[in-house]
């Protein structure tokens, strides 16, 4: 048996509090392939955490049965700084409350030039040389990572914990919306069978966002290093984030059947021992992210739906409305929402209270967008 647990103090925020990370770790240490998981790095998203407390569960009984073949890292819970945002029974995770605000999953520190500098002169013909080189590299500039601040502390130890793995898989949710993936374009293949396992048929491809995000983060060493020296340097992390339905779809069915889904996956990977799974990745479509419109409010009220999720829409398609309550004449007081190009209706926000101007809808579309900048591909 391998299961151990570890709990990591982040720094004190204010006096009497402390706040710790909590990590499932399953097989040896160093062990290869490694798989790392997190849910709730926006703490108000929360279907991920009864998905890993499940998982979890399965992983302990593979581990009984000495199961486990690779490492598997798990913090079930990556944000208690945002959770603890408690204001009058609302907990808007998102976003902190100190050390300047901002979203917990935007603005990540970027390694990449500085593991260039430390192994430019070290790298060899060797790929796999190259990669134990390049991780090396990679925790000795974590532990210079400013701790000032909670966040920093937090920040610093959650990619201390994955940066090293070679899948790692992020689980956040939407508002209201169908499940759903960002990858990068350069793990489309790789990660199809995931997607299938999940019942993901929409899949977000992504580049550049400009966004820093967890998942990008911990792969943009990697292709930084591959953009100087190719196929000298392999991929030694692919990252993804799963959005695990709405914000309400927790239930004991659904968590059981994304955890099975997840292990099916870790067998899949020869992480755990156990027969493969069959897939079939046929209903598995990728649509890249700037193709994908943000339908905004045309005016602040009522928003209601006249599609569903995960129907097909076509441009100039009304997908819905918004009344505005301050019209003087009822009669006219609804403005259409329009899809501005043909695709899959995939999300929205939960609540019905829009405010002019916001995004308050997702299409996933097939082509280009020009009104989309790469490179600012997400809003917070």
């Amino acid at each position: 048996m391998s299961y151990q647990i570890y709990s990591h103090v982040l720094p004190s925020a204010t006096p009497g509090t402390q706040r710790i990370l909590k990590a499932h770790h399953f097989g040896e240490a160093g062990a290869r392939p490694k798989v790392y998981f997190q849910a709730g790095l926006h703490a108000d998203e929360w279907p991920g955490f009864l998905v890993l407390n499940r998982l979890i569960k399965l992983l302990k009984k593979a581990d009984k049965a000495d199961l486990i073949q690779g490492e598997i890292v798990i913090v079930p819970v990556a944000n208690p700084i945002g959770l603890a945002q408690n204001f009058h029974g609302y907990i808007p995770g998102r976003f902190a409350f100190s050390d300047g605000g901002g979203n917990f999953n935007r603005n990540w520190p970027q390694l990449g030039s500085k593991v260039h500098k430390r192994i430019k002169d070290d790298v060899t013909g060797d790929a796999e040389t190259n990669v134990t080189l390049i991780r090396k590299a990679i925790r000795e500039e974590l532990t210079l990572l400013p701790e000032n601040t909670e966040l920093q502390g937090m920040k610093k130890m959650l990619l201390a914990l994955s940066m090293d793995a070679d899948d790692i898989i992020d689980l956040h949710c939407s508002g209201e919306a169908c499940m759903h993936a960002y990858v990068a374009q350069e793990f489309e293949d790789h990660f199809r069978p995931l997607l299938a396992l999940l019942d993901a048929n929409v899949g977000l491809s992504e580049l550049e966002t400009g966004a820093a995000s967890f998942d990008e983060t911990n792969v943009s060493v990697w292709r930084d290093l591959k953009a100087h020296y190719a196929h000298l340097v392999p991929w030694g992390s692919r990252s993804l984030t799963v959005e695990l339905r709405g914000e309400n779809d927790i239930s004991e069915g659904l968590a059981q059947q994304d955890a099975k889904a997840l292990f099916d996956y870790l067998i899949l990977r020869d992480v755990v021992s156990g027969e493969a799974p069959i897939i079939d990745d046929s209903d598995v479509k990728y649509y890249p992210l700037d193709a994908m419109d943000l339908v905004k409010a045309p005016c602040a009220g009522i928003v209601c739906y006249h599609k569903t999720i995960g129907e097909e829409v076509e441009a100039g398609e009304e997908i819905g409305e918004v009344v505005n309550l301050m019209e003087d004449d009822v009669d006219t007081s609804s403005y259409p929402l329009i899809a501005r190009t043909n695709g899959v209706f995939f999300a929205r926000v939960q609540r019905r209270l829009v405010v002019y101007g916001e995004s308050i809808a997702k299409i996933a579309g097939r082509e280009h967008l020009a009104f989309r900048e790469i490179g600012h591909l997400f809003e917070d």
